[in-house]
């Protein structure tokens, strides 16, 4: 007995399979897989007036990090200190008055150690704040 796949039936499988690949995908990568992870977005939009700024730190790992330590623009003079983040939790800092926003640099107490430069959204014609 052979099986004839119709045009139809055929896609619909591959539809079934592709939907399959992404949410098994989307998962994945929202399942920690080490100990100590964090992710770190460092932002400035400047506006006409000001310039709105955050950074933000999301534990990515399985277990707190401890002894987060923030400096801005490598000054010894502009930094936070925080004492644990939990798996999963994000943080939301606003950086201190005069610094000149061009890199944040975080340190935990578990030896990560992330430099990033603070990033502007693309302004686009016709959207607020542009």
């Amino acid at each position: 007995m052979v099986l004839k796949i119709k045009k139809v039936e055929l896609i619909l499988i591959a539809l079934i399979v592709v939907v399959l690949v992404v949410v098994i995908y989307n998962v994945l990568i929202f399942v920690p897989f080490k100990d100590y992870s964090l992710d770190v977005d460092a932002l400035k939009d400047p506006e006409s007036l000001l310039v709105n700024s955050r950074v933000v730190l999301k534990n990515t790992g399985k277990l707190a990090l401890n002894d987060i330590y923030v400096v801005y623009d490598n000054n010894k003079n502009l930094t936070e200190n925080l004492l644990r983040i939990e798996p999963g939790q994000t943080v939301i800092l606003s950086p201190p008055q005069g610094a000149p926003l061009n890199t944040v640099s975080v340190f935990t107490g578990e030896g990560i150690s992330i430099d990033k430069a603070f990033r502007s959204p693309i302004k686009m014609p016709g959207m607020i704040g542009s």
